[in-house]
């Protein structure tokens, strides 16, 4: 198997036992912690142009890597670790950022609902992956939206009711995205004595029952509501407290938790899992489902005992002298998730607005933006004048069905609408187009910029548009060196009206005779910005500070403007 240059944050050889609750696991041949979610997308973008399995790690409190050696990524999400007020009720949190901090952070702003979350293993992205519930407490309940990645490097925007599908069920669990970070919203102010009381309840009903005692991931299997009782009781009812296959044993307190007594394996801790399973079944007729999670490539006699095939997407292992099966993985190159979706038009990006300096309280959650390829690089280039790529600057899209943000907009003359929402948004309009071209950097614009695919290149282009129809396009060599002639004249924007408006977004057409000169290898690489008034600086996808002179704190930000022309930090999307 062959790489390609291996990128500066991903390091080989790492023990698994040392990135997990179980402290159980081989090595994982290559291991990143990407920092931002621009790292993300090159790890994804590497191990598969390397065909190497890739896996997805939190805090590994609720994952067990196989024995021996993992011939592929595993990606480790503890680097994505902001998390701050974006209004005084909704929380921004990356996925990195544990389930105890998420509940330390409500308790310093006196907000409740997250208090069953203290002490509870784990970080929030595979708490959202699982739809994770304690002491009366489920991450359904407090999440707004969840942001993720696709194996295609596709970001997403998706509303909390079409994620979680019940009882430890969500969309995700079947799905080849990645978590990057959720919004949580905390309605309800209350009393910090009372949210600390309880936190320290929940904290001492664990110690109560030696939660900590031994390396464990909680509880290992699922409860099954038709059963009519948890299954610690099954298990205990089995008489399986303090069994032991190797140096796995279940726990003497909790018939639901298998402990690590010191250096066990995976192979020990799953055959011990099968066991219970098996009594549960043959004694109690009660079929129980694996709340932990295996990763990589298993037996198909172990596979089989746990049912692992409910686990998610599976394959075999075609390169293993035995029969084995692959299962945990984002994504595998047999896998059938490997091919590209065709249907049109197809969602480049959808992500979120943050502020520039992510300061507190200032955040414009209303607000996202959404690029579409409306037909194939080949159809594109057979009708190059018409509409390719469509930018949509989205407000409320929880009000919008995801269908309905893919479908074509019924026009409305922007200068005519008298949306309240869209001018409390934007609130410097210019009179005429005339001051915008003049002075656009004084008005409240959503602003698109697009740079050359190739990463060595400074050439780019910047759009900006109104919710009334007031619009201008650039051309720039270099960051802020405009061409010499750098308007980019109307006839070569797709079609009149450029503009497209309702209620719930304001869209613009790109032509493919416009963007072919910045195509490179398929790609493009984009930045979305706002630019409202009143030190209101939004992007999306926000990048993080590269390097110690630029980085900043939210209450101690740079006296400076946030600079949008930064065309190597634009994110790069795949035309297909």
């Amino acid at each position: 198997m062959k790489t390609d240059t291996l990128p500066s944050f991903i390091k080989r050889s790492r023990p698994m036992s040392t990135e997990t609750y179980y402290a159980i696991g081989g090595q994982a041949e290559f291991y990143a912690e990407p920092k931002s979610v621009s790292q993300i997308f090159e790890c994804l973008d590497w191990a598969q142009r390397s065909a190497l399995p890739i896996a997805v790690f939190g805090s590994g409190s609720n994952s067990l890597l196989a024995d021996g050696t993992f011939k592929g990524l595993v990606i480790a999400l503890s680097g994505l670790t902001n998390a701050y007020w974006e209004k005084d009720d909704l929380l921004f949190a990356e996925a990195g950022v544990s389930n105890t901090e998420i509940a330390e952070i409500c308790l310093d702003a006196g907000r409740n609902g997250a208090g069953w979350m203290y002490r509870m293993p784990g970080q929030l992205g595979a708490s959202v992956r699982m739809n994770a519930r304690c002491y009366g407490g489920e991450i359904s309940q407090i999440v707004h939206e969840v942001f993720t990645i696709d194996v295609h490097g596709r970001l997403r925007i998706h509303a909390a009711q079409d994620v979680f599908h019940g009882y430890k069920k969500t969309l995700l669990m079947d799905s080849p995205e990645i978590v990057l970070a959720a919004r949580l919203k905390f309605p309800a102010a209350a009393d910090r004595s009372e949210i600390l009381s309880f936190m320290q309840n929940c904290e001492s009903d664990r110690h109560r029952k030696h939660h900590f005692d031994y390396p464990s991931c909680g509880s290992t299997f699922k409860n099954n509501y038709q059963v009519g009782r948890p299954s610690g009781q099954i298990f205990d009812e089995c008489g399986l407290k303090g069994t032991r296959i190797g140096q796995s044993e279940v726990s003497q307190f909790h018939a639901n938790f298998v402990w690590n007594l010191g250096g066990a394996s995976a192979h020990d801790m799953l055959s011990l899992a099968a066991h219970m399973r098996e009594q549960a079944r043959t004694l109690k007729n009660a079929d129980l489902e694996l709340e932990v999670q295996p990763v990589g490539c298993f037996e198909k006699a172990l596979f089989d005992a746990c049912a692992m095939e409910r686990l998610g997407p599976w394959i075999e292992n075609s390169e293993s002298a035995t029969d084995a099966r692959w299962v945990g993985l984002l994504w595998h190159p047999h896998s059938r998730t490997a091919a590209e979706p065709t249907q049109e038009p197809r969602v480049l990006l959808h992500a979120p607005f943050q502020h520039y300096f992510r300061t507190p309280g200032v955040g414009c959650p209303q607000l996202s933006v959404q690029l579409l390829q409306l037909m194939s690089l080949s159809d594109a280039r057979a009708h190059p004048n018409k509409a390719f790529l469509r930018w949509d600057t989205l407000q409320d899209p929880e009000k919008l069905h995801p269908q309905d943000r893919l479908s074509s907009l019924k026009v409305t003359q922007p200068s005519t609408l008298s949306s309240s929402l869209w001018s409390d948004l934007f609130p410097l309009i210019p009179e005429s187009p005339a001051d915008f071209l003049d002075e656009l950097w004084s008005y409240s614009v959503s602003e698109l910029f697009v740079a050359h695919g190739n990463p060595e290149s400074d050439e780019y282009y910047e759009f900006e548009m109104t919710p009334r129809g007031h619009w201008v396009a650039l051309a720039f060599d270099a960051p802020r060196q405009r061409k010499p002639a750098h308007y980019i004249p109307k006839k070569t924007l797709w079609p009149c009206p450029d503009m497209q408006s309702d209620d719930h977004r304001f869209s613009f057409g790109l032509s493919y005779a416009l963007l072919e000169p910045l195509i490179f290898q398929g790609s493009l690489r984009i930045q979305a910005c706002l630019s409202l008034g009143h030190e209101g600086w939004y992007l999306a996808p926000h990048w993080a500070p590269s390097s110690s002179s630029e980085c900043w704190d939210t209450q101690d930000k740079p006296d400076v403007k946030p600079d949008f022309h930064q065309p190597r930090r634009f994110w790069r999307v795949a035309l297909i």
